[in-house]
């Protein structure tokens, strides 16, 4: 068994969540059993799941697991049909679609909040003291079940948490308490867990214990995406073997790896907790290795696979740029907004469009100031978050003006749908992906204006045009999954 080792199913995903669910896809379908272990608590991770195609025999979440419901099918539950609610006593009584009221003899008890994405089925039912302050909510599944209770201290922050099974018995218990100046976890139990109580001090405590119940039960092969979770896989017993895929670029200063690895890297790449650290490219890898001599053995794997579509793209009329990928600061979107600026200065009817989620509010609001400063807001489009890859349909090229990049996901996607990239030149995807001419260009000297001249450059030519398109479609079969299945082979032990 592999077994890959992640935070959450989430419902907007990053790239590294994207590239467990590649290699969960391709693993199984290869026929290398595969399932991903799951620390984090959610309750509609049914629901997302089923967004992303993950089939829920391939995936075990820790506390699905201690609650028993790795293999629930979901049952629909409406809030007026609850069995735990006695409706002869108490009446519920819509206020909105969203949110109904709880009412007792006329007073108002508690509130119903609908499940999102329904239409009058059970999210959380909270409950009032008689001075109006919470005092309890139970947080139920999308699967249909009373999944989390919560009581609250007297200032209204959390004090305990008890995760039920089925039959509502508790299966996990979390208590909350003041620590410093803040209240915070400070214990996990586990009631009769097969005949014994055991109590952890930490989150992560909990996970390496169901690590090793999972191993006990069908040993395999670790692999952790996520520096937040090392510890626990390190801690695996008897694991055939852990590995560590470090996703991102691993050096502080791209241009000077003498300015040393990123400090959240450092431990995963020098203590001996891990059979080998993982990279997007082998001159990742390589670099690593030749700066840390000493520390765990790097090596190379591919995260990502693609099918290519069957024609290249010719120029058109109507041009579009595109960025596909999550809209944070390290993202560079500023820099793509005011690239598209001065290319739309020169040619009124070309569009931007960019599908993703922001890293947060503030950002998005820097960025709709910034469009509209730009005098651009009728002509770029920010698209949400979605699976659904149409934009590359109409779409000319993709504009990437990140710092840094571990190997380029999106940009290879994009080439799959015979799209060529345009980029700020970055290691690695200037040398592992983007090929100068071949498949798309890299810039150099990384302002908007350059980067604007070059994608002018190659929208004014609709040969090299087709000749990019082209190379973006030849960099796209290179990725294959029979590719990456052979690439993984040479680092699996089975």
């Amino acid at each position: 068994m592999i077994y890959l080792v992640g935070e959450n199913v989430f419902s907007f995903n990053s790239g590294t969540e994207f590239s467990q669910f590649e290699r969960l896809k391709a693993f199984n379908e290869q026929g290398f059993k595969t399932k991903l272990l799951l620390r984090n608590y959610s309750r509609m991770l049914a629901k997302d799941m089923e967004k992303h195609g993950i089939a829920k025999e391939n995936v075990i979440n820790m506390y699905d697991y201690f609650q028993e419901t790795v293999a629930l099918e979901r049952t629909e539950k409406p809030l007026r049909l609850l069995d735990s609610m006695a409706l002869k006593d108490y009446h519920i009584v819509g206020i909105d679609n969203n949110i109904s009221e709880l009412r007792y003899q006329g007073k108002v008890i508690g509130k119903v909040h609908v499940m999102p994405e329904t239409i009058g089925l059970v999210g959380v039912i909270e409950y009032f003291d008689s001075l109006g302050h919470t005092t309890l909510k139970e947080h139920w599944d999308w699967r249909g079940f009373r999944s989390m209770v919560e009581t609250y201290h007297p200032n209204g922050e959390i004090a305990t948490q008890e995760y039920l099974k089925q039959d509502g018995t508790i299966a996990l218990e979390v208590v909350h308490m003041q620590i410093g100046d803040k209240v915070l976890p400070s214990s996990w139990k586990l009631p009769n867990y097969k005949g014994q109580t055991y109590v952890f001090d930490t989150q992560d405590q909990l996970f390496t214990f169901f690590l090793n119940e999972v191993n006990a039960s069908e040993p395999g092969i670790f692999i952790s995406d996520r520096r937040t979770l090392d510890n626990s896989v390190a801690n695996v017993i008897n694991a055939k073997q852990k590995l560590a895929f470090i996703h991102s670029a691993p050096f502080v200063d791209n241009k000077n790896v003498q300015a040393g690895i990123v400090p959240s890297y450092r431990d995963v790449l020098t203590n001996q907790k891990f059979d080998q650290v993982l990279f997007p490219t082998k001159q990742a890898a390589d670099q690593v290795k030749e700066f840390l001599p000493n520390g765990v053995a790097p090596g190379f794997a591919p995260d990502s696979w693609v099918t290519p579509v069957k024609e290249a793209k010719q120029l058109t009329a109507q041009k579009t740029l595109v960025y596909v990928g999550r809209l944070a600061e390290e993202k560079n979107i500023g820099d793509l907004l005011k690239t598209f600026k001065y290319l739309h200065d020169q040619d009124k009817t070309l569009r931007l469009k960019l599908q993703g989620y922001f890293s947060s509010q503030a950002y998005r609001e820097r960025l709709q100031k910034l469009v509209a400063e730009l005098k651009i807001k009728d002509v770029v489009t920010f698209m949400n978050y979605d699976l659904d890859l149409s934009i590359y349909a109409k779409a000319t090229l993709f504009v990437n003006t990140s710092d840094s990049e571990g190997l380029g996901m999106n940009m290879l996607e994009s080439m799959a749908h015979a799209v060529p990239v345009i980029s700020y030149a970055v290691p690695y995807t200037k040398d592992d992906l983007i090929k100068d001419g071949e498949n798309g260009f890299n810039v150099k000297n990384k302002t908007p204006k350059i980067l604007a001249n070059k994608i002018a450059d190659v929208l004014s030519s609709p040969t090299e045009y087709q000749k990019l398109s082209n190379g973006a479609l030849m960099t796209a079969k290179k990725h294959s999954k029979k590719a990456f299945i052979d690439a993984w082979q040479q680092v699996l032990s089975f």
